[in-house]
């Protein structure tokens, strides 16, 4: 037999994309994730874009790092290049961030690609494969 009027609760957040981060229990990883990854992160989603433009430039170094890719990874860190870093009107800031995601595929899992093929990751290269053409084309007229 069914059992009806059983009530579901839901959990309801503010924003369902955004997802709170715990921080790590380990110490170390803790004051690492305190003094470094934070404060690029809030520099990559400031408003200043030479801010943002430095911020880039420093994440592309600290992936080559264990710790601190996976650190940045846990903060969301591909969600930020998809949505704002990659489609920065900053020239520099736009192609190091796809330096970074270049540098997270290097170092990554297969999985990582998968990943970003299913956060429609190709949508964005065909985006920019046709401005290259473009400019290329006005480049040469």
């Amino acid at each position: 037999m069914a059992k009806t009027g059983r009530k579901h609760r839901v959990k309801k957040r503010a924003d369902p994309l955004t997802k709170t981060v715990k921080p790590p229990s380990d110490p170390e990883l803790a004051a690492l994730r305190e003094q470094k990854v934070l404060p690029i992160l809030k520099d990559l989603t400031s408003a200043d874009l030479k801010a943002r433009g430095a911020a880039a430039t420093a994440i592309s170094h600290l992936i080559e790092d264990t710790r601190t890719r996976k650190l940045l990874l846990r903060e969301q860190l591909v969600r930020i290049l998809l949505e704002q870093t990659i489609t920065d009107l900053g020239l520099e800031t736009k192609a190091a961030g796809w330096g970074i995601l270049r540098n997270l595929a290097i170092e990554e899992e297969a999985d990582f690609c998968i990943h970003l093929y299913r956060q429609d990751i190709l949508t964005a290269v065909e985006g920019v494969i046709k401005n290259v053409s473009v400019m290329e084309g006005v480049m040469f007229v």
